[in-house]
């Protein structure tokens, strides 16, 4: 029950802040300064498969978006995600559903240039998520590099 109010509530966030527009202004105040935008968007392409992953970070480096993978005669997986960018890592619960059964799972993104590297590593249920068991021993080198691209 508590993941299905995350989930509700994460999905009304995302509404809310995709629809929310810049407010005017008026002559007597001061132009809007131009903001760097908070919302990133990164593919993974090869073959068949593809994985997408979009966000939106906070000043306080916290993350909430999407996350999807599609790999070639495969089950499919469209979720959520939520966590924080710790130094030059992403630290994501991926929430999905998948043949019916809620899920969810830590993800971790390693940062390269303007790029993200998918870490993998020895797993394990805790507290009804599975978790890595130790995220200083991810590997990174055989996997998959999420290319920046423009969110559309």
């Amino acid at each position: 029950m508590k993941k299905r109010l995350f989930f509700l509530g994460a999905s009304a966030f995302l509404l809310v802040s995709c629809n929310s527009k810049p407010a005017k202004t008026t002559s007597a105040e001061q132009p809007p300064v131009e903001k760097k935008s908070n919302e990133f968007c990164y593919s993974y392409t090869q073959n068949k498969d593809n994985v997408f992953l979009n966000f939106k970070m906070s000043d306080d480096s916290l993350i909430l978006g999407k996350l999807n993978y599609h790999f070639h005669e495969k089950d499919s997986n469209d979720g959520i995600v939520q966590g924080q960018m710790r130094g030059d890592t992403l630290f994501l619960d991926y929430i999905f559903t998948s043949e019916g059964v809620e899920t969810v799972r830590e993800v971790v993104f390693l940062k390269k240039g303007e790029d993200f590297v998918e870490g993998y590593g020895d797993a394990e249920e805790k507290n009804g998520r599975m978790v890595f068991k130790n995220t200083s021993k991810l590997d990174f080198n055989n996997s998959i590099l999420l290319k920046h691209v423009d969110c559309k």
